[in-house]
């Protein structure tokens, strides 16, 4: 009468075993799943321009689209009017970036009074996708960081990934960049050379401008404080910064794009201090440079 009782006691002990065996074994990990690279971008994409070639300083709605019959990327307003391009060779680098705004719905719900002065719709702001891209055209002898604002992320990513495969770019980290040798800093090398932008050189200035129309409008540009974490490391490199410069020469938003963690936050703060002459003609419009800091150990 007892016999299945014990038997079926026994079952459940060995199963449990089994069970507390194979939870302790170690996992497998599936080496081949990797991050999917985002698909091929359509041809022309909706964008809007943000400033930052020089001459084109009206901020307007468009497409982007990719010219790879001469070999560039174009930019066309509302009435598809070519208003202007960047040749894929002139691309030094580029990235996937995201800015902060308020809608402008949300503009004007925030100044109407509420009790308490609580005003939650106020605070909104929706984070918008860009393509931020740093060049310099031999040809044209100019150079700058330009963004174009794009309906989504995934449309963003596909256009970078896209832009840097017909440019000719490499991924580092987050960023696409250049390789090669020969060339200035952020400009393009001589005809039939490679262009790049050189980060790693130990002689790299301490602190660096790479958009050309904002480096000769440089009033002051503060040394980072050396995190003292970093040092004892022994961790040193560049750290290359994204700043956006208002028409009063101020920087009102700075991101970290590249470099080590432990030397990112210092080089934030010290280009949040950087000063550059004011716009003097009208309201011009915000400027985008990367402000390279160069961590070196004495």
């Amino acid at each position: 009468m007892h016999i299945y009782p014990k038997l079926v006691g026994a079952l459940l002990t060995i199963l449990a075993l089994v069970f507390s065996v194979a939870a302790q074994s170690p996992r497998t990990i599936d080496k081949s799943s990797t991050t999917p690279k985002p698909p091929t971008a359509p041809q022309s994409v909706k964008a809007k321009y943000e400033g930052g070639v020089f001459g084109y300083n009206k901020k307007q709605e468009g497409t982007l689209t990719f010219d790879d019959v001469n070999n560039r990327l174009v930019f066309r307003n509302k009435l598809g009017k070519e208003v202007l391009f960047i040749p894929y060779t002139a691309i030094n680098q580029e990235f996937a970036d995201t800015q902060a705004n308020r809608p402008k719905s949300a503009s004007i719900l925030g100044s109407v009074p509420v009790p308490y002065g609580v005003n939650p719709i106020g605070w909104i702001k929706t984070k918008n996708p860009y393509v931020t891209i740093q060049f310099y055209d031999q040809d044209a002898h100019v150079g700058g960081v330009t963004s174009f604002r794009v309906e989504s992320k995934e449309i963003c990513a596909s256009v970078v990934n896209t832009l840097a495969d017909k440019a000719g770019l490499v991924a580092r980290g987050e960023i696409f960049i250049r390789q090669g040798s020969g060339g200035m800093y952020g400009r393009a090398a001589p005809m039939g050379g490679e262009m790049m932008v050189r980060v790693d050189m130990p002689d790299r200035p301490a602190v660096f401008v790479e958009n050309e129309m904002l480096s000769s409008r440089v009033i002051s540009l503060p040394r980072p404080i050396y995190p003292e974490e970093a040092r004892q490391q022994k961790v040193a490199g560049i750290v290359r910064v994204l700043a956006t410069v208002d028409e009063n020469g101020t920087v009102a938003e700075a991101e970290a794009v590249s470099g080590s963690p432990l030397l990112q936050e210092a080089a934030v703060n010290a280009a949040k201090q950087a000063k550059f002459e004011p716009v003097r003609v009208g309201r011009g419009p915000k400027m985008k440079t990367i402000i390279s800091y160069n961590f070196q150990l004495l």
